[in-house]
């Protein structure tokens, strides 16, 4: 080769096979690197795995665990008391479990993400889809309250007038509401529907509903038995009503499915029937069953919007011959909660109900009261407001008073003498609003959570009248026996189970 050849042009030199590596192909070479990358990617992945899963453990530990499930409208399972007897039964640590499981940080947001996703991926969870004529079942009674809304919305106001009072004296006992028109049949018009957890959703005008399955009672004479004997301690003393409200499955179950659905009418008219002549029996029914084309009733939860209420509330004001203020902009501020979606959702998880949710009508008197709060014996006085403008979502009926574990005393500035003791069930809440322009005082309590003797109660306080004012579920099912626990002071019955 010359002299200053470039070495570019210097012929290369043939590799003698002597001269590669024993045993070693180059393939094998680039697999030894290729694994080596992958063997890096896995140690990375499994560490921020582990991270996550490490962090979730954590987080599970550490933050703070829910009490109730406001989408559910249910108290959540609670951190067992240790025992032997429970430990070496096993009970104890099965309780850790259900407490674990249950009380999970962030339950209900959730349960939202999941059912939002299922409604992207097409699926509805839970339930049983119905076409055509359905094969009679047995309903599961729901754990909770009852049903909800009603059709289109087409006003959020009664139809005006002037302020009336009867005055006592000259008052029938019995209530002069509408006649009774007997059992409704339901909505026309529903081809479709799912089946889930004693609930029942469908497509009704544009909207979705749901509606709580009535199983039919079981504690209708309890119910009527109790209330008598409240009528007979305070015979002489206060004046006792009983108002059964229907829940909104009488109404708005698909008449199509009717037979899913048990009759609450029947069930309303029969207790009714056991109620002693000491006992004035105001039926609501009839009333509701008037106004069911107006928003009387929520879609997606089990209570009724406070107008359902307020026509409820008119048919007691008559029976006890109190004032009655009519639902206009004279008498009661307007407020709306956008986006409540409720408890026929919790039961459910239905996608459909979650992406159509109820608006919240409320209405505040414009009169003067004041609200004090009391725990269930009456102590710790905490002056508050009535209505808890701060809830939101799935938690917007507790803009009534909170939660339902406490005693509720309410001052106005009516100045009649007349002071109400409301025994109730979460239905209740709505209600007291329209009796604030009625009574001087109202004492709210819950038949659930009161466990003082109500009798001595009513005695102290100078309670004229005693209203029991519960839902069909309540009144033909568990909650009837809160009634006589109250009477006797025997402790609260804390049944979470319908209210």
């Amino acid at each position: 080769m010359a002299k200053g050849q470039h070495l570019a042009e210097k012929p290369k030199r043939r590799k003698n096979v002597e001269d590669q590596p024993k045993n070693k192909t180059i393939t094998e070479e680039q697999g030894k690197i290729s694994g080596n990358k992958a063997n890096r990617w896995l140690v990375a992945n499994t560490v921020a795995l582990g991270s996550v899963f490490a962090g979730i453990a954590v987080s599970m530990l550490v933050f703070t665990r829910p009490t109730i499930s406001m989408t559910e409208k249910r108290e959540l399972a609670k951190f067992p008391e240790f025992s032997f007897e429970n430990f070496f039964s096993g009970k104890f640590t099965s309780g850790i479990t259900e407490w674990y499981d249950d009380t999970v940080p962030w339950r209900d947001g959730f349960k939202d993400i999941s059912a939002n996703i299922s409604k992207c991926m097409g699926v509805s969870l839970g339930g049983v889809t119905i076409h055509g004529t359905p094969k009679p079942v047995k309903p599961n009674t729901p754990n909770v309250t009852v049903p909800e809304n009603n059709q289109n919305p087409t006003q959020t106001d009664s139809q005006g007038g002037n302020v009336t009072e009867q005055n006592p004296a000259t008052q029938p006992d019995q209530n002069t509401e509408p006649p009774l028109q007997g059992p409704d049949h339901g909505l026309d018009g529903v081809l479709d529907a799912v089946v889930s957890n004693g609930q029942i959703v469908f497509e009704y005008n544009g909207h979705a509903w749901g509606v709580s399955l009535y199983g039919g009672g079981y504690n209708q004479d309890k119910y009527a038995k109790s209330v008598n004997d409240f009528a007979e301690d305070l015979e002489g003393i206060a004046k006792v009503y009983s108002m059964i409200a229907p829940t909104n499955g009488d109404f708005y179950c698909p008449s199509k499915y009717s037979r899913y659905n048990a009759s609450q009418y029947d069930d309303i008219v029969y207790m009714e029937s056991k109620l002693s002549d000491k006992v004035t029996s105001v039926h609501c029914y009839a009333a509701l069953q008037q106004h069911k084309d107006e928003d009387i009733y929520f879609r997606t939860d089990h209570h009724w919007q406070p107008l359902g209420a307020y026509y409820a509330a008119e048919q007691f004001a008559k029976a006890a011959g109190v004032p009655f203020l009519e639902l206009n902009e004279d008498n009661f501020e307007y407020h709306e909660i956008d986006d409540f979606v409720g408890s026929v959702y919790g039961f459910t998880n239905s996608a459909s109900l979650s992406n159509d949710p109820d608006t919240l009508k409320y209405y505040i008197p414009n009169n003067d009261f004041s609200t004090y709060y009391y725990n269930t014996h009456y102590e710790d006085e905490l002056r508050y407001p009535f209505f808890q403008k701060d809830q939101h979502g799935s938690g917007a009926y507790s803009v009534f008073m909170g939660a339902d574990t406490k005693i509720v005393r309410v001052d106005t500035d009516v100045n009649n003498g007349r002071k109400l003791l409301v025994f109730k069930d979460s239905y209740g809440n709505a209600e007291i609003p329209f009796y604030m322009n009625s009574f001087e005082q109202i004492y709210v309590c819950d038949v659930r959570f009161f466990p003082l003797n109500a009798i001595d109660f009513i005695k102290e306080h100078g309670v004229t009248d005693v209203l029991f004012t519960m839902n069909t579920f309540s009144a033909a099912g568990g909650n009837a026996d809160g009634i006589e626990v109250s009477r006797l002071g025997q402790g609260p019955l804390l049944d979470w189970g319908q209210d």
